[in-house]
C-alpha cells in the first residue's frame, strides 16, 4: 500500500500535465510517461490492490459491529392524560387541595361584545386562596334568547329531529351553560365543571367526544326569566363514528326540564356504552342513553373540576 501512495502522486501530475500538454515536445513526454503509467499498473496490479483494500475495510467495519453492544430500545413516553391535564378535583369538602392560583372569580357568561371584543358575563362564586370554592348566585342575566332557540344551541346535539322538542312558555328567556368561567385580574385563567367523572365533563364540553360513552355527569347552570319546561324524547339509530368508519347504534335521549323564574341547574347524564375496542381511539365507545333532567341542588357526590387554560 505504501507503493500505491508513492505512485498517485504521478497520476496526479500525469493528469495536470495532459491538462496543458499542447507543444510536440511536450506531447511525447506525456506518450512517454502514460506508457510508463501503464507498465507500472501491470508490475503493481494495482486493480487488486485496490481490491484487497475494500475487503480489509468491508472487514474493520463488521469487525466493529460485532463488537458493538446492543444499544437499548428507548423506553416509549407514556401518553398524556388529557382529562387530568392541568386538572384539579375538589376533595370531600369540596375544596382544591394544593391550589396555588390565588383567589379567583367564578362567572357565568351570556353574551359576547364584538365591539369591545371581550365576554360579558356576572359573577357567581368564587375560589378562595386556600382552594375551597364557593357558589352564590344572585346577579340577573341581562341578556337572554327565547326558550325555542335551545333547539339551534343546545351544547350537547344528542337530538337530531328539531321538532322532537316540546316547549312550555316557548317565549320566556332562557340561558344554559354547562361551565363556569374562572377570571383572575379581568382574564380567563380556566374553567370549572361539576359532575361525578372527569372524563363526562370534559367529553360533553368536547365536539368531537361528545357522543363517547363514559358513563358518568355534569351539571349545568340555567337562567329564566320566566317559568317554563323543555320536553324532548328521541330514539335514534344511525351512525355515530368520528373516523370515517361507519358505527351503526341505537341511542335515546330524553329532556324533562321544569324551570323555575332565576337560576336553576340540569343533570345530564350518559348512560350505557357500546364498546368497540378494535375502532380508532376516538370511535372506541359510545352512549346508549343521555338523561337530562332538572335538580335543585348540586348532588352529594359531585366533584368540582377546575381545568387551566392552556396559556397558563
Amino acid at each position: 500500500m505504501k507503493t500505491l501512495y508513492h505512485i498517485l502522486p504521478v497520476f496526479l501530475l500525469l493528469i495536470g500535465f495532459q491538462s496543458f500538454a499542447q507543444t510536440p515536445e511536450q506531447q511525447k513526454m506525456l506518450d512517454k510517461a502514460l506508457k510508463m503509467r501503464d507498465s507500472i499498473m501491470e508490475s503493481l496490479n494495482l486493480e487488486d490492490v485496490q481490491k484487497q483494500a475494500d475487503q480489509q475495510q468491508k472487514q474493520v467495519e463488521l469487525d466493529k459491529k460485532a463488537n458493538a453492544k446492543t444499544s437499548p430500545i428507548p423506553t416509549a413516553a407514556k401518553s398524556e392524560d388529557k382529562y387530568w391535564k392541568n386538572t384539579w378535583a375538589s376533595d370531600k369538602d369540596k375544596k382544591f387541595e394544593n391550589w396555588n392560583k390565588g383567589a379567583a372569580d367564578l362567572v357565568f357568561n351570556y353574551a359576547y361584545d364584538s365591539r369591545n371584543d371581550k365576554i360579558n358575563y356576572v359573577k357567581v362564586g368564587a375560589i378562595k386562596v386556600d382552594g375551597s370554592i364557593e357558589l352564590n348566585p344572585t346577579y340577573k342575566i341581562p341578556v337572554l334568547q327565547p326558550l325555542n332557540h335551545f333547539k339551534n344551541s343546545n351544547n350537547f346535539f344528542d337530538i337530531h329531529n328539531p321538532d322532537s322538542y316540546e316547549y312550555s312558555n316557548e317565549k320566556a328567556g332562557f340561558k344554559l351553560n354547562p361551565y363556569l368561567l374562572v377570571y383572575q385580574d379581568g382574564q380567563q385563567i380556566g374553567i370549572l365543571t361539576i359532575g361525578n367523572s372527569a372524563k363526562v365533563t370534559l367529553n360533553l364540553l368536547t365536539p368531537g367526544d361528545l357522543y363517547f360513552g363514559d358513563e358518568g355527569y355534569i351539571l349545568s347552570w340555567v337562567y329564566v326569566d320566566e317559568a317554563c319546561a323543555i320536553r324532548a324524547n328521541e330514539n335514534w339509530s344511525g351512525d355515530l363514528s368520528n373516523s370515517g368508519t361507519p358505527i351503526m347504534m341505537e341511542t335515546s335521549v330524553v329532556y324533562e326540564l321544569k324551570f323555575n323564574p332565576g337560576w336553576n341547574m340540569v343533570k345530564t347524564e350518559v348512560i350505557g356504552t357500546y364498546e368497540f375496542p378494535n375502532a380508532p381511539e376516538e370511535d372506541r365507545s359510545r352512549y346508549k342513553k343521555h338523561e337530562h333532567t332538572s335538580t335543585a341542588s348540586i348532588p352529594n357526590d359531585a366533584t368540582y373540576f377546575f381545568r387551566l387554560s392552556a396559556q397558563y
